[in-house]
Protein backbone atom coordinates (compact mmCIF):
# COMPACT_ATOMS: atom_id res chain seq x y z
CA UNK A 1 0.00 0.00 0.00
CA UNK A 2 2.99 2.33 0.43
CA UNK A 3 1.70 3.50 3.82
CA UNK A 4 4.30 3.44 6.55
CA UNK A 5 3.60 2.00 10.03
CA UNK A 6 3.54 5.45 11.65
CA UNK A 7 1.08 6.69 9.04
CA UNK A 8 -1.13 3.64 9.62
CA UNK A 9 -1.10 4.40 13.34
CA UNK A 10 -2.19 7.97 12.59
CA UNK A 11 -5.04 6.72 10.40
CA UNK A 12 -6.30 4.31 13.04
CA UNK A 13 -5.96 7.01 15.70
CA UNK A 14 -8.24 9.19 13.59
CA UNK A 15 -10.69 6.32 13.26
CA UNK A 16 -10.86 5.84 17.03
CA UNK A 17 -11.00 9.57 17.73
CA UNK A 18 -13.93 10.06 15.34
CA UNK A 19 -15.75 7.08 16.84
CA UNK A 20 -15.26 8.32 20.41
CA UNK A 21 -16.53 11.84 19.62
CA UNK A 22 -19.50 10.67 17.54
CA UNK A 23 -20.41 8.07 20.16
CA UNK A 24 -20.32 10.61 22.96
CA UNK A 25 -22.46 13.06 20.98
CA UNK A 26 -25.40 10.65 20.62
CA UNK A 27 -25.18 9.08 24.09
CA UNK A 28 -27.23 11.57 26.20
CA UNK A 29 -30.46 11.19 24.23
CA UNK A 30 -30.03 7.46 23.66
CA UNK A 31 -29.26 6.68 27.29
CA UNK A 32 -32.27 8.69 28.42
CA UNK A 33 -34.52 6.72 26.07
CA UNK A 34 -33.09 3.37 27.18
CA UNK A 35 -33.57 4.25 30.81
CA UNK A 36 -37.15 5.38 30.12
CA UNK A 37 -37.95 2.11 28.37
CA UNK A 38 -36.42 0.07 31.19
CA UNK A 39 -38.19 2.00 33.95
CA UNK A 40 -41.51 1.99 32.09
CA UNK A 41 -41.24 -1.77 31.54
CA UNK A 42 -40.62 -2.33 35.25
CA UNK A 43 -43.31 0.10 36.36
CA UNK A 44 -40.87 2.41 38.15
CA UNK A 45 -41.72 5.43 35.98
CA UNK A 46 -43.67 6.43 32.89
CA UNK A 47 -41.89 6.85 29.57
CA UNK A 48 -41.74 10.58 29.15
CA UNK A 49 -41.35 11.46 32.84
CA UNK A 50 -38.31 9.19 33.00
CA UNK A 51 -36.92 10.56 29.72
CA UNK A 52 -37.15 14.23 30.68
CA UNK A 53 -36.07 13.43 34.21
CA UNK A 54 -32.84 11.96 32.86
CA UNK A 55 -32.20 15.04 30.75
CA UNK A 56 -32.71 17.26 33.79
CA UNK A 57 -30.25 15.12 35.74
CA UNK A 58 -27.65 15.49 32.97
CA UNK A 59 -28.01 19.26 32.99
CA UNK A 60 -27.87 19.55 36.78
CA UNK A 61 -24.97 17.12 37.33
CA UNK A 62 -23.12 16.61 34.02
CA UNK A 63 -19.87 15.32 35.57
CA UNK A 64 -21.74 12.75 37.65
CA UNK A 65 -23.58 11.61 34.53
CA UNK A 66 -20.39 11.32 32.45
CA UNK A 67 -18.79 9.19 35.16
CA UNK A 68 -21.81 6.96 35.66
CA UNK A 69 -22.86 3.63 34.12
CA UNK A 70 -25.79 5.15 32.21
CA UNK A 71 -23.35 7.12 30.04
CA UNK A 72 -20.62 4.49 29.89
CA UNK A 73 -22.64 1.57 28.59
CA UNK A 74 -24.37 3.53 25.82
CA UNK A 75 -21.16 5.29 24.77
CA UNK A 76 -19.47 1.88 24.64
CA UNK A 77 -22.07 0.65 22.14
CA UNK A 78 -21.82 3.49 19.65
CA UNK A 79 -18.20 4.41 20.14
CA UNK A 80 -17.33 0.73 19.74
CA UNK A 81 -19.55 0.17 16.71
CA UNK A 82 -18.29 3.29 14.93
CA UNK A 83 -14.71 2.29 15.76
CA UNK A 84 -15.26 -1.16 14.24
CA UNK A 85 -16.73 0.34 11.05
CA UNK A 86 -13.93 2.93 10.76
CA UNK A 87 -10.99 0.62 11.36
CA UNK A 88 -12.33 -2.13 9.10
CA UNK A 89 -12.89 0.39 6.30
CA UNK A 90 -9.35 1.72 6.73
CA UNK A 91 -7.82 -1.76 6.70
CA UNK A 92 -9.80 -2.81 3.63
CA UNK A 93 -8.91 0.42 1.82
CA UNK A 94 -5.23 -0.15 2.53
CA UNK A 95 -5.54 -3.69 1.16
CA UNK A 96 -7.70 -2.54 -1.78
CA UNK A 97 -10.62 -4.89 -0.97
CA UNK A 98 -14.36 -4.34 -0.56
CA UNK A 99 -15.17 -3.54 3.09
CA UNK A 100 -18.93 -4.22 3.05
CA UNK A 101 -18.76 -7.85 4.22
CA UNK A 102 -16.01 -7.51 6.84
CA UNK A 103 -17.62 -4.34 8.17
CA UNK A 104 -21.00 -6.05 8.62
CA UNK A 105 -19.40 -8.90 10.57
CA UNK A 106 -17.30 -6.58 12.74
CA UNK A 107 -20.05 -4.10 13.53
CA UNK A 108 -22.58 -6.87 14.21
CA UNK A 109 -20.20 -8.56 16.63
CA UNK A 110 -19.27 -5.39 18.48
CA UNK A 111 -22.77 -3.94 18.53
CA UNK A 112 -24.45 -7.14 19.68
CA UNK A 113 -21.90 -7.76 22.44
CA UNK A 114 -22.03 -4.22 23.81
CA UNK A 115 -25.84 -4.01 23.51
CA UNK A 116 -26.22 -7.19 25.56
CA UNK A 117 -23.88 -5.77 28.21
CA UNK A 118 -25.88 -2.55 28.29
CA UNK A 119 -29.28 -4.25 28.42
CA UNK A 120 -28.13 -6.49 31.23
CA UNK A 121 -26.80 -3.49 33.18
CA UNK A 122 -29.92 -1.38 32.56
CA UNK A 123 -32.23 -4.23 33.56
CA UNK A 124 -30.34 -4.52 36.84
CA UNK A 125 -30.07 -0.75 37.39
CA UNK A 126 -33.60 0.28 36.44
CA UNK A 127 -35.65 -2.94 36.50
CA UNK A 128 -38.02 -4.06 39.24
CA UNK A 129 -36.52 -7.49 39.83
CA UNK A 130 -33.39 -8.24 41.79
CA UNK A 131 -31.68 -11.17 40.10
CA UNK A 132 -28.08 -12.26 40.03
CA UNK A 133 -28.32 -13.28 36.38
CA UNK A 134 -30.33 -12.43 33.28
CA UNK A 135 -32.54 -15.23 31.90
CA UNK A 136 -31.48 -16.76 28.58
CA UNK A 137 -34.85 -15.82 27.10
CA UNK A 138 -34.03 -12.15 27.60
CA UNK A 139 -30.68 -12.60 25.88
CA UNK A 140 -32.44 -14.40 23.02
CA UNK A 141 -34.87 -11.52 22.49
CA UNK A 142 -32.08 -8.94 22.50
CA UNK A 143 -29.85 -11.00 20.19
CA UNK A 144 -32.69 -11.31 17.68
CA UNK A 145 -33.27 -7.57 17.87
CA UNK A 146 -29.60 -6.81 17.22
CA UNK A 147 -29.24 -9.33 14.40
CA UNK A 148 -32.16 -7.75 12.54
CA UNK A 149 -30.96 -4.23 13.30
CA UNK A 150 -27.42 -4.67 12.01
CA UNK A 151 -28.69 -6.20 8.79
CA UNK A 152 -30.90 -3.19 8.16
CA UNK A 153 -28.62 -0.44 9.48
CA UNK A 154 -25.45 -1.45 7.63
CA UNK A 155 -26.63 -3.50 4.65
CA UNK A 156 -30.01 -2.25 3.49
CA UNK A 157 -29.53 1.55 3.16
CA UNK A 158 -27.04 1.47 0.23
CA UNK A 159 -29.24 -1.05 -1.60
CA UNK A 160 -32.48 0.83 -0.99
CA UNK A 161 -30.77 4.16 -1.66
CA UNK A 162 -29.67 2.94 -5.08
CA UNK A 163 -33.23 1.76 -5.80
CA UNK A 164 -34.79 5.13 -4.98
CA UNK A 165 -32.12 7.44 -6.42
CA UNK A 166 -34.33 8.28 -9.40
CA UNK A 167 -36.89 9.70 -6.97
CA UNK A 168 -34.47 11.49 -4.66
CA UNK A 169 -32.22 12.94 -7.37
CA UNK A 170 -28.96 11.13 -6.64
CA UNK A 171 -27.51 7.98 -5.10
CA UNK A 172 -26.23 10.00 -2.16
CA UNK A 173 -29.58 11.58 -1.35
CA UNK A 174 -31.23 8.19 -1.80
CA UNK A 175 -28.79 6.74 0.70
CA UNK A 176 -29.48 9.51 3.20
CA UNK A 177 -33.23 8.96 2.91
CA UNK A 178 -32.83 5.22 3.40
CA UNK A 179 -30.35 5.59 6.26
CA UNK A 180 -32.70 7.92 8.10
CA UNK A 181 -35.96 6.12 7.31
CA UNK A 182 -35.17 2.41 7.58
CA UNK A 183 -33.99 2.40 11.22
CA UNK A 184 -37.19 4.20 12.20
CA UNK A 185 -39.49 1.86 10.31
CA UNK A 186 -37.72 -1.17 11.77
CA UNK A 187 -38.78 -0.13 15.28
CA UNK A 188 -42.26 -1.50 14.66
CA UNK A 189 -40.60 -4.94 14.67
CA UNK A 190 -37.63 -4.61 17.00
CA UNK A 191 -39.21 -2.53 19.77
CA UNK A 192 -41.37 -5.48 20.94
CA UNK A 193 -38.26 -7.69 20.97
CA UNK A 194 -36.43 -5.09 23.04
CA UNK A 195 -39.25 -4.88 25.59
CA UNK A 196 -39.76 -8.64 25.62
CA UNK A 197 -36.26 -9.03 27.02
CA UNK A 198 -37.09 -6.66 29.87
CA UNK A 199 -40.40 -8.43 30.57
CA UNK A 200 -38.67 -11.82 30.74
CA UNK A 201 -36.20 -10.31 33.21
CA UNK A 202 -38.77 -8.49 35.35
CA UNK A 203 -41.51 -11.15 35.19
CA UNK A 204 -39.90 -14.54 34.47
CA UNK A 205 -43.08 -16.47 35.30
CA UNK A 206 -45.44 -14.59 32.97
CA UNK A 207 -47.49 -16.63 30.51
CA UNK A 208 -47.40 -16.06 26.76
CA UNK A 209 -50.76 -14.30 26.99
CA UNK A 210 -49.46 -11.96 29.67
CA UNK A 211 -46.39 -11.17 27.58
CA UNK A 212 -48.53 -10.34 24.56
CA UNK A 213 -50.69 -8.06 26.70
CA UNK A 214 -47.58 -6.37 28.05
CA UNK A 215 -46.16 -5.78 24.56
CA UNK A 216 -49.48 -4.39 23.36
CA UNK A 217 -49.63 -1.90 26.23
CA UNK A 218 -48.23 1.50 25.18
CA UNK A 219 -47.09 -0.09 21.89
CA UNK A 220 -47.11 3.10 19.82
CA UNK A 221 -45.65 5.15 22.66
CA UNK A 222 -42.81 2.67 22.98
CA UNK A 223 -42.24 2.60 19.22
CA UNK A 224 -42.23 6.39 19.04
CA UNK A 225 -39.63 6.78 21.77
CA UNK A 226 -37.52 4.04 20.19
CA UNK A 227 -37.65 6.06 16.97
CA UNK A 228 -36.33 9.03 18.93
CA UNK A 229 -33.56 6.74 20.12
CA UNK A 230 -32.64 5.38 16.67
CA UNK A 231 -32.32 8.67 14.81
CA UNK A 232 -29.25 10.09 16.62
CA UNK A 233 -26.90 7.07 16.39
CA UNK A 234 -27.90 5.47 13.09
CA UNK A 235 -28.58 8.58 11.02
CA UNK A 236 -26.89 11.71 12.29
CA UNK A 237 -24.27 10.01 14.44
CA UNK A 238 -23.14 7.82 11.56
CA UNK A 239 -22.83 10.83 9.28
CA UNK A 240 -20.97 12.78 11.98
CA UNK A 241 -18.59 9.90 12.58
CA UNK A 242 -17.86 9.66 8.88
CA UNK A 243 -17.31 13.42 8.54
CA UNK A 244 -14.83 13.57 11.43
CA UNK A 245 -12.99 10.50 10.15
CA UNK A 246 -12.77 11.85 6.59
CA UNK A 247 -11.55 15.22 7.81
CA UNK A 248 -8.79 13.61 9.85
CA UNK A 249 -7.70 11.36 6.99
CA UNK A 250 -7.69 14.22 4.50
CA UNK A 251 -5.40 16.28 6.73
CA UNK A 252 -2.93 13.38 6.69
CA UNK A 253 -3.22 13.03 2.89
CA UNK A 254 -2.01 9.41 2.99
CA UNK A 255 -5.23 7.47 2.69
CA UNK A 256 -5.98 5.60 -0.54
CA UNK A 257 -9.50 6.05 -1.85
CA UNK A 258 -11.86 3.11 -1.12
CA UNK A 259 -12.51 0.94 -4.18
CA UNK A 260 -16.28 1.02 -3.62
CA UNK A 261 -17.30 4.02 -1.51
CA UNK A 262 -20.97 3.66 -2.45
CA UNK A 263 -21.21 0.24 -0.82
CA UNK A 264 -18.81 0.97 2.02
CA UNK A 265 -20.54 4.10 3.35
CA UNK A 266 -22.07 5.98 0.43
CA UNK A 267 -21.01 9.19 2.09
CA UNK A 268 -17.96 10.01 -0.02
CA UNK A 269 -17.85 13.37 -1.69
Amino acid sequence: TGVRPLEMLQLFTGDLFAAAIAGASVTPVVSAVDRALAENASGRASLWSSFFGSLREYGARPITYLRGPQFFYVWLIYGGTYAAANTIETMCSLKDVDASGPKWVATSTVNTTTCILKDRAFAQLFGSAVQSSVPMGAYGAWLTRDFLSMGVFFTAPPIVGDMIKEYTGSAQSGYYAAQIGLPLILQFVTCPLHLLGYDIYNNPNNSIRQRIQFLGKDYFKNVSIRMVRMAPPWSFGTIGNRSIRDHFHKTLDIMPRPINPTIIYNLST
